[in-house]
């Protein structure tokens, strides 16, 4: 994904499916969308996300290894951040102003998600 392009339909499909293909990581994404330049550790997201630190644990490690949100070390205590990196960074502040017109990319995620956790 090029920096300064748009989010396509297909384009933020492809994103959503290869970052976000499980509910609380697009919840991470769409939490660092809405705090982009705010430094956040695992405790405070979970309660954010109203998740487990289990799954949070997942989807905090599977967005670092892709490079969409950066650790920060303060006194002994892991931070989490939205990549500094600009056209990683763009593609999340895009998918945090989806509007209702970009529901369906959604429901398409979901869709699959379900599909995938019926055949498990």
């Amino acid at each position: 994904m090029e920096t300064g392009k748009v989010l396509t339909e297909e384009n933020l499909y492809h994103f959503l499916e290869q970052h976000a293909n499980k509910r609380v990581k697009r919840e991470l994404l769409a939490f660092w969308g809405m705090h982009p330049n705010a430094k956040f550790g695992r405790r405070a997201v979970c309660y954010a996300l109203d998740c487990g630190k289990l799954e949070a644990d997942r989807a905090l490690r599977a967005l670092v290894d892709a490079g969409l949100i950066d650790t920060h070390m303060n006194s002994g205590l892991t931070l989490y951040s939205l990549t500094r990196d600009e056209a990683k960074r763009r593609a999340v502040l895009e998918l945090a102003t989806l509007g209702w017109d970009q529901q369906p990319v959604l429901k398409r995620i979901e869709r699959r998600d379900k599909s995938t956790e019926l055949e498990q």
